[in-house]
């Protein structure tokens, strides 16, 4: 950690998101330095404080290590936008903003009363993104859904299994975590560096669906061209041998899974010499790609025959010492602990008031003369109300202590 400048030092974003797409985007511009408050509601929390995991024992809404994790950095203030005085104290954010971000559908932002045209007409330089699962247009637009829904219908799940089997999806939200809200990132910048230059604001429509769509091209584009795309598991079409095969028990794991991807001829043929079979590389069945995939199911059978014989680990260094890309399957508890991502520190180590001291998710990337980094832990559910209130709302603290036993604030 450290006190140097951010990059986004100064910007002021207000979080209107839950879930996942959203809060992930604007916990990123806190990472950057942006001042995110978030706006909560104790009559209706953000999902994810519901669910774990959390420590064990305790329900609390505070210790939610999913909630927690997507909101490391952010302030949090307890309105009821709901209300008339709390729609005006709403307003008043909007005023203070820089950018707004929503990604609730449009039936609740209109609950609240913040559609572009409320929101433009009371800051008029305001960035406002608003993230619907499937876009602002259209004849789905009030369409409701989550992550697990989105992976569905944007054509992700249509391609996970096995062809002929049923679409078994990718084990988890993944457009949330991933495409949507970077995507949203760069476009919040880039709009973000136009009022910078200009002064003035704009509106930014992004559908989840097609942000989650644009990861699809290869698939989409050969169906455009009439070229089927069937479902193929571990395997790909320009690369073979391409999957997962089960490696030896050695103590470590019973279900140690060997992971490696031949992609040209000289990996193909460094596999076979590491294998101890470098005539698999000149048998006729395998000696080109075209030939290896009209054999893969012969191909994967002599893979996965050694790899039956081997340590993992042993067998990962071995082939990653040859040049071939290889990998092992880990579980989330590996990962955490993995040695080449506690050497780049990946994982920050926050102290957070009720959940105690917890890995975070750290920034995907690494800026040298700006740091991008975790500062602080998760806000507790209106945790800055009376600072936000006093120090940005300007009320007084008679006037905020009405509001809390109005309430309207909590």
């Amino acid at each position: 950690m450290s006190d140097r400048r951010r990059a986004l030092d100064g910007l002021k974003v207000l979080d209107l998101t839950w879930f996942g797409a959203g809060p992930i985007a604007t916990r990123a511009l806190a990472n950057m330095g942006a001042d995110v408050i978030r706006v909560e509601t104790a009559k209706r929390p953000d999902g994810l404080r519901l669910v774990g995991p959390r420590p064990p024992g305790n329900t609390s809404l505070n210790t939610s290590g999913y909630y927690n994790n997507f909101n490391a950095e952010k302030r949090s203030i307890t309105i009821d936008l709901t209300t008339e005085r709390g729609h005006e104290l709403g307003l008043d954010l909007i005023r203070w903003a820089d950018v707004m971000m929503t990604n609730m559908t449009m039936r609740a932002v209109r609950q609240i009363g913040m559609t572009w045209d409320v929101v433009q007409r009371t800051n008029p330089g305001i960035v406002a993104m608003y993230q619907p699962m499937q876009g602002l247009t259209g004849p789905h637009t009030e369409f409701v859904g989550f992550g697990a829904v989105l992976s569905a219908v944007c054509g992700v799940n249509g391609l996970a299994g096995a062809e002929g089997a049923p679409p078994i999806g990718v084990g988890t939200n993944y457009p949330d975590y991933v495409v949507n809200p970077m995507h949203a990132v760069i476009a919040t910048l880039a709009a973000v560096r136009h009022r910078r230059r200009t002064g003035e604001g704009q509106l930014i429509d992004m559908s989840q669906l097609e942000s989650s769509a644009a990861a699809l091209s290869a698939p989409v584009f050969a169906e455009a061209n009439g070229v089927s795309y069937p479902r193929q598991g571990n395997r790909a079409p320009y690369a073979a041998p391409h999957g997962a095969y089960l490696a030896a028990e050695a103590g470590d794991r019973a279900d140690r899974w060997l992971v490696l991807a031949c992609l040209d001829e000289a990996q193909w043929h460094a596999a076979a010499q590491t294998m101890g079979h470098p005539e698999w590389a000149t048998d006729l069945r395998f000696a080109t790609l075209a030939a290896r995939k009209a054999n893969e199911d012969a191909l994967d059978a002599l893979v996965g025959g050694w790899a039956g014989t081997q340590h993992g680990p042993t067998a990962l260094a071995a082939l990653q010492a040859a040049g071939v890309p290889a990998g092992l399957v880990l579980r989330a508890s590996e990962v955490l602990a993995d040695p080449h991502l506690r050497a780049r520190e990946y994982y920050a180590y926050l102290d957070h008031p009720e959940a105690g001291v917890r890995a975070y998710d750290g920034p995907p990337v690494r800026l040298s003369a700006t740091p991008v980094e975790l500062r602080r832990a998760a806000p507790l559910l209106g945790e800055h109300t009376i600072e936000i209130a006093t120090s940005v709302l300007g009320l007084s603290e008679d006037e905020t202590a009405a509001l809390i036993a109005e309430q309207v604030l909590h």
